[in-house]
């Protein structure tokens, strides 16, 4: 079920990303990019990090689109049926664990992030508004907002970890 909903959200919004290179192809440019967003790694996770207090993303509304994500909640509930120890922090050790999946989530969305925006700029300097407009979109659906959701679960297993 997570690989099915990771499927669909990657092929909807990498599609746009993927036609701006398609209509105006440059090796140097894509390797420029792809370079820059992969060097984004070298800064902390913590510089990117808005906020502590997990009511910031909620007021973001990342609840909203935790329903809709891999390991969201209509994904999980679903897993659940058949495994009801699914995805469930029983111990530090599976904080921790945890924890390392969130950081690799956000630093996937983090260089995606970074290309899809490049990528946008791109499409404006060769006069492709519109698709420059639907790739920032993307951006907002498939990189914000799962690197605030990653935030915000950071936030909760930061408080939990607190108690």
């Amino acid at each position: 079920m997570n690989q099915a909903v990771n499927f669909f959200w990657t092929i909807l919004c990498f599609t746009p990303v993927i036609t701006v290179w398609a209509n105006h192809y440059s090796v140097l440019w894509f390797c420029v990019f792809l370079m820059l967003s992969v060097l984004s790694q070298i800064f902390p996770a913590s510089l990117i990090q808005l906020s502590s207090n997990p009511k910031f993303y909620e007021r973001l509304g990342v609840k909203l689109v935790r329903k809709f994500v891999q390991n969201g909640q209509y994904a999980s509930r679903y897993i659940r049926k058949g495994d009801p120890d699914y995805k469930v922090i029983k111990s530090k050790t599976t904080a921790l664990q945890y924890q390392n999946t969130i950081i690799m989530y956000e630093r996937f969305h983090l260089i995606c992030f970074i290309f899809f925006v490049l990528t946008a700029a791109y499409a404006l300097l060769g006069s492709q508004f519109t698709l420059a407009i639907i790739v920032l979109s993307a951006n907002i659906v498939y990189n914000i907002y799962p690197i605030l959701l990653q935030q915000y679960n950071r936030a909760r297993l930061l408080r939990i970890s607190r108690k």
